[in-house]
């Protein structure tokens, strides 16, 4: 399949990430920019309450329920603003009814001309969107391949079971089956799910196209709007904050690299924007609004997509917005020290600030998985880890010396404008802390306490870093932007004070080869250079990295060439009713995503039932052992498949009921087909 054919698909998948967001965000009166980078985390949070609330309804998860009860929420929220504006008595309050997220978004700068404020968010949108695509498609390579990692057996595997069942409930999608069932974060799986649902030619092209909609636009809107809320609508801010968002290592490859962590890269590109949302409904945003009801609103209706599409990067905004919300309260003790705020106002900040620092900590300790799951270790010293903090060069990356200068010029401009900026430093200092910690910190409870949220794992803790990197990267870049702009000026005018002079200085001769009357374009190509500079040795290495946990061989880990091809022919030979046993540290069980088959064992945890044990033990005994017919009766379990002893992780053999598949000993089977070593079986004694 060329990457020419997933055109239908990416339509269908901008439709499912987007088209609800903007039908209830338009009802709502967003407009503009905030419209846009609302969409993808609105319409998040609507997929993944709806999959959880529809099975108590008694209806089914699919893209009629979705769009239906996406039109449904338009309309009642059209109908409530239509309500409220009624009763507004004057215009003053239907201006603040509108507030922070309706008529704004309008980039306005006497400094620059009005071409460069209207073009000045399309190009820091497509930038990166051509950029982090393109990256993307080449690591793929092709449109129906598939991270050949320990990880990705669950994902698929997941997407299908959504689409199949059409239950996408994070309460009950657990390991896959009705004996596992149990709570596990599904709102990236079922928007893939719907995409699936709405025709889409398999699931590997699904997730591949849904990954790179989430790295290539989802993101950069986030950052984008993210950093208009820090330092303002301002032309130069917001390109510099699309063109520089494509130059992390950290994210958004990183998660594709590893893993594979398609949750964590789905939170983590919406956290941008609710980070921005959290910082302006406590009034820090740099626009104060008239208003910041409709910023909370829209917190409110952001936050369910966040968490349930991965709940650590939820606790990753509550630790981000701390210095937030204690710059508020000092704003607001100040304000009444000084008379412009009243001292009830401060006394309520002191108490939901107290409240906000007890909700952070029983996060911290709550929301986090067991030790089991948690075995990485530190790998570095404290001194490295700060280096490759500052460098932007998570995990051993090599240094992005542009992205390094742009960190130590915004850390300056934050000092320089300490009482303004300083929270913005103070989140990056909390993303920086944690990665130090966690990948440099000797092991024990601190450690433990800090980063057991994210499985005390560098690379979860590595992809946070660009989100609160950016801000200060903004700020440097900007700095610089006017510097270079004012030199270019100053040129010009030592151009104007020597025209008349028939020897003019070195200074006077080198103004001369200048344009003139480009001083505007001057910082906008210097962002649009320092974005080109970012794509570097760095982000060479993670799309390497990429590249081979995508590339399908005769050897791949998970599945070879082989396997594959026969997978893709199951469905030929297995009924649809019938069950297929398959060993899924083999790659075997991902038969349930390539085929309609379903399969024992759709993931390698999980409980399972007696009868599932049974033939995950003894299925190749059953034409001697009498219990083995029984359960293959009950769960048309008629079929097998022989991937060999390849494991994509070691461990204890759990599923030696296939080991007689391997040496050829089972009696009472029968070889239906293969491909090279992969062998399909049938069960012809308990037929």
């Amino acid at each position: 399949m060329s990457w020419w054919a997933t055109i239908p698909t990416l339509a269908a998948t901008l439709v499912v990430f987007f088209v609800p967001g903007l039908l209830i965000l338009a009802a709502a009166g967003v407009r503009r920019l905030n419209l846009v980078a609302l969409a993808a985390p609105v319409s998040t949070s609507v997929a993944a309450c709806l999959a959880i609330v529809l099975p108590y309804a008694g209806l089914p998860f699919n893209p009629v329920s979705y769009f239906v009860f996406s039109v449904l929420a338009a309309a009642g929220t059209l109908l409530a603003r239509f309500l409220l504006m009624r009763r507004s008595a004057s215009n003053k309050s239907r201006t603040a009814s509108r507030g922070a997220l309706g008529g704004n978004g309008r980039l306005l700068d006497s400094d620059y001309p009005r071409w460069i404020a209207l073009l000045a968010v399309p190009v820091a949108v497509i930038f990166p969107a051509i950029i982090i695509a393109g990256r993307y498609i080449a690591a793929f390579g092709s449109p129906e391949n598939f991270s050949q990692t320990f990880d990705n057996v669950y994902h698929l595997n997941a997407i299908r079971h959504i689409a199949e069942t059409q239950n996408g409930s994070t309460l009950t999608l657990g390991n896959l089956t009705d004996a596992s069932q149990a709570l596990y974060p599904a709102a990236m799986h079922d928007s893939m799910a719907l995409v699936l649902m709405l025709g889409a030619p398999s699931v590997m092209a699904v997730v591949n196209v849904g990954t790179i909609v989430t790295g290539a636009l989802v993101w950069p809107l986030a950052c984008i709007f993210l950093i208009s809320r820090i330092i303002g609508y301002r032309p130069i801010p917001l390109l510099c904050a699309g063109v520089l968002c494509a130059g992390f290592s950290g994210f958004p490859y990183l998660m594709v690299a590893f893993g594979v962590l398609y949750p964590n890269h789905a939170a983590i590109a919406l956290l941008p924007v609710v980070l921005g949302l959290l910082i302006e409904a406590v009034g820090m945003s740099r626009a104060r609004p008239l208003s910041v009801w409709p910023a909370a609103i829209a917190l409110v209706a952001t936050l369910p997509g966040l968490g349930l599409s991965h709940p650590s990067t939820a606790v990753a905004l509550l630790g981000f917005g701390g210095p937030v919300v204690v710059a508020r309260l000092i704003r607001s003790w100040l304000g009444a020290r000084a008379g412009t705020e009243s001292r009830r106002a401060a006394y309520l900040w002191l108490v939901f600030t107290a409240g906000y620092i007890v909700v952070v900590v029983l996060a911290w300790i709550l929301v986090r998985p067991s030790l089991a799951f948690a075995p990485w270790t530190p790998f570095q010293s404290n001194a490295r880890a700060i280096g490759e903090i500052l460098g932007s060069a998570p995990m051993g990356a090599t240094t992005a010396w542009i992205l390094l200068l742009l960190t130590v010029i915004g850390l300056y401009v934050v000092a320089r404008q300490l009482r303004t900026y300083w929270w913005v430093a103070a989140m990056y200092g909390v993303g920086g802390l944690l990665y130090m910690v966690v990948s440099s910190w000797s092991l024990g409870a601190f450690r433990t306490f800090l980063t057991g949220v994210w499985y005390n794992d560098s690379f979860r803790l590595a992809a946070l870093l660009p989100v609160v990197t950016l801000p200060v990267i903004v700020l440097g870049a900007e700095w610089l932007a006017w510097r270079v702009r004012a030199l270019y000026v100053l040129l010009g005018s030592q151009h104007s004070a020597t025209a008349a002079h028939r020897r003019p200085s070195v200074v006077g001769r080198a103004a001369r080869l200048l344009p003139q009357n480009l001083q505007n374009v001057v910082p906008v190509a210097l962002i649009l250079l320092l974005g080109f500079g970012t794509q570097g040795g760095t982000l060479a290495g993670v799309q390497d990295r990429m590249r081979e946990v995508f590339a399908t061989t005769e050897g791949s880990p998970l599945l070879t060439e082989d396997e594959i091809a026969l997978l893709e022919r199951v469905d030929d030979y297995v009924p649809e009713t019938d069950v297929v046993v398959a060993n899924p540290r083999t790659g075997a069980s991902l038969v349930y995503a390539f085929s309609s088959s379903e399969t024992i064992a759709p993931h390698i945890f999980g409980e399972r039932t007696p009868e599932e044990q049974t033939l995950l033990d003894h299925w190749g005994e059953a034409a001697y052992n009498t219990s083995v017919c029984s359960a293959v009766n009950e769960l048309n379990a008629y079929w097998a498949l022989d991937f060999g002893n390849q494991e994509i992780v070691p461990g204890e053999e759990p599923f030696i009921g296939l080991r007689d598949l391997v040496d050829e000993s089972a009696p009472g089977v029968e070889l239906v087909a293969e491909e090279g070593d992969a062998r399909l079986f049938r069960m012809t004694a308990c037929s």
